[in-house]
């Protein structure tokens, strides 16, 4: 199993400046970039730069607290998301000139396609950062092992974004075309689903069959009229190719659960197969997704 990902792993020793000689926040910035220029972590520097003049011009800032500045740049020029900071001895201004002086930066680069890994980075950033001694620690550190420890004090652990992986059934239950509705129902009934998947000999999702189908060809035959000796009509059966949904949304295994939630909430579905490649690999329905994020949330 992979390690979470935490505050301290996001910020190795090569990531960090001690000591900004920076008068103006452009200066800082520059430091840190070829900080992580050293370190290997830009692939196209030229277009970093040039980002980055025209956020300074634009006079932006943002503050995580009474002393911190956050700068956040989504470019092509890094592969993936990473995070320098720098503390400085002596505040160092920013455009416009009557904004408030900072002594603590922090830089945060992503990929264009990387939204959510940034949300929850700023997050926890936010999180460390809201107890004030926690920025009054980091700037007073004289060091890098020091900054490192006080980190790794209140470390916090960056949640990663849930995919339908996480939460889904790998234990399927799915009917094929020619099985009969009775054995569909006596599936469901063993297994408390509230629906199956029916799919082809080599593992496509071809349909679902629910209660819903079942009930509206088992209930008016029950419902009919008994034979005069008092025992229950026959009931006819019939394939499930004869009354199952065609038309089915299928989750990929790599869908976030928070758009999963969303569906489920504006379509009113409450049970999907999950699918690899065309071919059937999990189901998630709403009970699963529930009854495992209560799981994770213990």
């Amino acid at each position: 199993m992979d390690n979470p990902t935490t505050i301290s792993r996001l910020l190795p020793a090569e990531h960090l400046v001690i000591g900004l000689k920076a008068r103006t926040l452009e200066e800082a910035l520059g430091q840190l970039i070829e900080r992580l220029d050293e370190a290997d972590q830009i692939t196209d520097r030229a277009a970093l730069d040039a980002l980055v003049a025209d956020e300074i011009e634009s006079g932006e800032a943002p503050s995580l607290g009474d002393r911190a500045i956050l700068m956040h740049f989504r470019t092509d020029a890094v592969d993936e998301l990473v995070v320098a900071v720098g503390t400085a001895n002596k505040p160092f201004a920013f455009a416009p000139d009557d904004s408030p002086e900072a002594d603590l930066l922090i830089l945060i680069l992503t990929p264009r396609t990387a939204t959510r890994p940034y949300l929850k980075t700023l997050a926890a950033l936010s999180e460390f950062l809201a107890d004030p001694a926690i920025p009054d620690a980091l700037v007073s550190a004289d060091s890098v092992d020091e900054f490192l420890d006080v980190v790794a004090s209140r470390d916090l652990v960056i949640r990663p974004e849930l995919t339908v992986r996480d939460l889904m059934s790998r234990d399927v239950h799915a009917v094929s075309p020619e099985t009969l509705l009775s054995e569909a129902l006596r599936l469901m009934a063993r297994h408390r689903r509230r629906g199956v998947p029916v799919v082809s000999d080599n593992g496509e999702v071809l349909g679902m069959v629910t209660e819903q189908e079942l009930l509206q060809h088992f209930l008016p035959q029950i419902l009919g009229t008994a034979p005069r000796d008092g025992s229950p009509p026959p009931v006819k059966d019939l394939e499930v190719r004869d009354v199952m949904q065609r038309s089915v949304m299928c989750l990929p295994e790599d869908q976030l659960i928070s758009d999963v939630l969303g569906t489920m909430l504006t379509e009113r579905v409450s049970q999907f197969p999950v699918v690899k490649e065309g071919k059937l690999v999990g189901f998630l329905s709403r009970t699963d997704l529930i009854q495992k994020l209560l799981e994770k949330s213990i």
